[in-house]
């Protein structure tokens, strides 16, 4: 099968946090065909300033091109008082301008958190996913990942080691190569 690209964007910036730790486990048990690409330029993303217009900003410009060009986009998201990170939220909304290419237009995208509560960011996941499927991102809601309860399952070295949410993320990559692979196969050559 052909490689399965993915541009994976985690909402923390903070090297050390427990979406980093999620994230870097996705790409670790991603595994063929997948090939899990890290996009971590958020200082370069400016506030979004509806007075900028167009031509957009040469970072958010050539992220809006690494989304396009990708198969699948993994969000990893924080979870702060019940939402997204504002950081995050910015670069929602860059990709989400309605204006050529449209980036998240019938993009797949997959969520997961990590979070110290119980629902494991379950509530950012919610918001976020709304955002998305109103810009036209095909968001597979079935297939995200909360880890709660997450520094129980994340080691001194800021290693995924839980079972449990490892078993997850297997699963999830799983499925995408499953839906990925049909609607491949759904289109003719």
């Amino acid at each position: 099968m052909e490689i399965i690209e993915v541009l994976a964007i985690c909402g923390s910036v903070r090297e050390e946090s427990l979406n980093r730790a999620l994230l870097r486990a996705a790409q670790e048990l991603a595994g063929d065909p997948f090939r899990v690409e890290v996009w971590d330029d958020h200082a370069l993303i400016p506030h979004v300033d509806a007075t900028r217009g167009r031509p957009f900003p040469a970072a958010v410009q050539a992220l809006r091109g690494r989304v396009a060009a990708a198969d699948v986009v993994l969000l990893v998201t924080p979870e702060f008082n019940r939402g997204i990170p504002g950081g995050l939220k910015d670069i929602v909304d860059w990709l989400s301008v309605l204006a050529p290419p449209r980036p998240l237009a019938g993009k797949p995208v997959v969520l997961m958190s990590a979070s110290p509560h119980q629902f494991g960011g379950a509530f950012a996941q919610l918001q976020l996913a709304d955002a998305l499927r109103r810009v036209g991102a095909e968001v597979l809601s079935d297939l995200d990942v909360a880890v709660g309860f997450c520094h129980g399952h994340i080691d001194e070295s800021g290693t995924l080691v839980g079972e449990e949410p490892r078993a997850a993320i297997v699963e999830l990559w799983r499925r995408v190569l499953s839906k990925v692979g049909a609607d491949r196969q759904a289109v003719p050559a």
